[in-house]
């Protein structure tokens, strides 16, 4: 399976494309930032697509031939606010 990940660098990201790769599975994960990503996913066999999730666009061509998304990005300052 292919699976697409959006908030690669953030906790639940990182550790979700973690847990995809050792089952297994092909994962591209979405990043805002290079540097951050080879920091944070750089010793892992994940494919780093730089973007950012309110621009499709910018990264529509790496969605080709993905069989799942998973979303787990958010805004930057939402840690740790009350809803």
């Amino acid at each position: 399976m292919r699976a697409f990940v959006t908030g690669s660098t953030g906790l639940l990201g990182n550790n979700l494309v973690r847990t995809l790769l050792q089952a297994g599975h092909e994962v591209w994960s979405l990043a805002r930032s290079t540097e951050r990503a080879r920091r944070e996913l750089g010793d892992t066999a994940a494919r780093i697509v730089v973007g950012d999730v309110r621009n499709v666009a910018e990264f529509a061509y790496d969605l080709k031939g993905v069989d799942i998304v998973f979303h787990t990005g958010c805004k930057s300052r939402c840690r740790g606010k009350a809803a």
